[in-house]
């Protein structure tokens, strides 16, 4: 498998979890397919030129020397959160902690690391706000060091080295983001670190670019999870309910998603998933609103032509999830995506399924009537698709992935929102009523008949059944062009 694919196989995976042990269950598949590779590159990562992977130096000196200072630091509410401690707090996890997660040899354990982040910052649960604030602020700052990547600084003795810039903050005094590719684009006080540990000083550098090392896709994934899992409130034990995610980091993500051109798949993919955490459980209403303004944006795809169109998908997949988490008054942002041939169908099977996390009932008038049509043409799309897929030299027909597509539909017919008993047939008026109801019985009908069809399944048959599937559902989109056709033509419609 080439790397590139196993970058594109982490974006298709990641938007299917939510909580941390699943987030851990993929970034373990992910590292370990990725080390079993011998492709040395991602493409996203890497543009037209290659690279090799870049990794800090790893101090072990620290952990012998400080684990139980750092713990105390943490823990202990008569251990001060003074300038001392915090300098050691932060030279801890900068030369030992989190530049353990750079080692190619340590890809397989990130989502131990990140487990071990979310167990230190929950050690300040006990303590006051200062040691909790502090700690996220160096995760921050790390976290967003290992995102930004290794920059090349030329000294004024034409020396080069490798290095990272630490940023108090990567929004500007606008709230955008702000990445750091050059000398203009630092602030005084942001630090620089050589991949050794030494700080630089920035009065010593006379040119700071992109290098052509870079952190290994992976580690950056997991810097970006790491900033999405952070807490203004840390859990009670044992009730992850009760945590209040970061308010300085749901502003950082923010910035990060109004630029997906300036990220790279992962880091886009990453940011996604940290915001999904944050739609769930923490925007007020002017954030949601522009939240939802970004994803929308994100929604276009004109904005990405210059990714793998698998990619593309599965990111705007991502912003359709995250969307429905909003829980928008209207509909109809989905209901555009599911009535539009021209889109995939595995994206607008997310818009079915966005659809399904709403209150139907506050549907707007006419909404019924064309989500009817719309999901007709999508089962019609189903059926040519997996059809397509039957007859090609190398049948790639999947019965369980028509299975799970046609009960999507089928699910939002029969159940909707918070109320599993009112899908579209519920509360439609009559006069949708009964076309919906046979487009459910056609359905049911399709999803018994493909219940015997396996991979292995004669083409032919495969092929029948679902060209008969096929003129079952053109009976729905027949009948609307027979009543345009059979409406009275008058000046303003003829």
């Amino acid at each position: 498998m080439p790397a590139y694919a196993l970058e594109n196989l982490s974006t298709t995976l990641i938007s299917r979890f939510r909580n941390p042990q699943s987030y851990a269950l993929l970034l373990g598949l992910f590292v370990t397919l990725i080390v079993s590779d011998t492709a040395s590159v991602l493409s996203a990562e890497t543009a037209s030129a290659r690279k090799s992977w870049a990794t800090l130096n790893v101090d072990k000196a620290q952990q012998s020397k400080h684990e139980r200072n750092v713990r105390n630091i943490l823990r202990d509410p008569k251990e001060p959160v003074n300038e001392q401690n915090v300098q050691l707090l932060e030279n801890y996890l900068r030369k030992y902690f989190f530049a353990r997660m750079t080692a190619r040899e340590n890809l397989s354990a990130l989502p131990q690391y990140r487990q071990e982040t979310s167990e230190r910052c929950g050690w300040t649960a006990g303590k006051d706000t200062d040691a909790g604030e502090e700690m996220n602020r160096i995760v921050s700052s790390l976290m967003h060091a290992l995102c930004n990547g290794v920059l090349e600084a030329t000294g004024r003795d034409g020396e080069k080295q490798n290095v990272i810039v630490v940023q108090r903050s990567v929004r500007d005094s606008n709230n955008k983001l702000r990445l750091v590719r050059s000398l203009v684009d630092l602030k005084t006080d942001d630090r620089i670190f050589s991949l050794a540990g030494d700080a630089v000083e920035q009065s010593a550098i006379t040119e700071l670019v992109p290098s052509g090392k870079d952190f290994h896709p992976a580690v950056k994934l997991n810097a970006m999870l790491i900033l999405g899992d952070l807490n203004d409130k840390q859990p009670k034990r044992n009730r992850p309910e009760t945590a209040e995610p970061r308010l300085n980091t749901q502003m950082d993500l923010i910035a990060y998603l109004q630029s997906p051109d300036q990220l790279s798949d992962v880091l886009l993919v990453g940011a996604l998933t940290g915001m999904q955490r944050h739609a769930r459980e923490s925007l007020d209403p002017q954030t949601k609103k522009r939240v939802g303004k970004v994803l929308l944006e994100i929604l276009k795809s004109q904005r990405m032509t210059a990714r793998d169109p698998s990619v593309v998908i599965w990111v705007r997949r991502q912003a359709i999830d995250t969307l429905a988490q909003l829980k928008p008054k209207n509909e109809k942002i989905f209901l555009r995506v599911i009535e539009n041939a021209n889109e995939p169908v595995q994206l607008r099977i997310a818009a079915v399924e966005a659809v399904q996390k709403l209150n139907l009932t506050n549907l707007s008038p006419g909404s019924i009537d064309r989500f009817a049509k719309g999901l007709a043409q999508l089962a019609v799309d189903i059926c040519e698709e997996e059809r397509a897929a039957a007859i090609t030299p190398r049948s790639s027909f999947s019965p369980d992935r028509i299975r799970m597509r046609i009960a999507a539909l089928q699910n939002i017919l029969l159940y909707g929102g918070d109320d599993t008993t009112k899908g579209l047939l519920a509360i439609a008026p009559a006069a949708d009523a009964d076309i919906l109801t046979q487009l459910a019985d056609t359905l049911k009908k399709i999803s018994v008949q493909i219940q015997v069809l396996s991979a292995a399944t004669d083409r032919k048959q495969i092929d029948g059944a679902l060209r008969e599937n096929i003129n079952d559902l053109q009976i729905f989109l027949k009948t609307d062009e027979d009543e345009k056709a059979s409406s009275p033509q008058t000046a303003e419609n003829g």
